[in-house]
């Protein structure tokens, strides 16, 4: 292969780049400031300050000067143990022999009081 010359084209992106130099502005200082933008309104927070502040106060003097409430718990809830105590299973036969006690073998036998 032969290496093809580049004279060619080095000659076009010569005359491309005058090209785009003769278009392109000058540069000048001025280029580098920004345009000054609108000013918004800012919000001032200190105006917002003192309206909460005196809120919060207004609300904390106000809770704390609420009477304290004591639950009456006693007399809301039904009173549940108002008899007198009796055995847990009095209703039951202390010697009635279980259905099963025939499967177990005689020494392991057990008799619940």
């Amino acid at each position: 292969m032969k290496p093809v010359s580049d004279n060619d084209l080095r000659a076009r992106f010569q005359a491309q780049r005058q090209a785009e130099q003769e278009q392109a502005p000058g540069w000048s200082p001025r280029f580098l400031q920004a345009p000054a933008r609108e000013q918004k309104p800012a919000l001032n927070l200190r105006l917002f300050t003192l309206p909460l502040g005196a809120a919060a106060l207004l609300a904390l003097v106000t809770w704390l000067a609420l009477p304290a409430r004591t639950p009456r718990l006693v007399e809301a809830l039904p009173v549940l143990l108002d008899r007198p105590s009796t055995p847990l299973f009095a209703g039951l036969e202390t010697h009635a022999a279980s259905p099963s006690d025939f499967l177990l073998p005689a020494h392991l036998q057990i008799e619940l009081p």
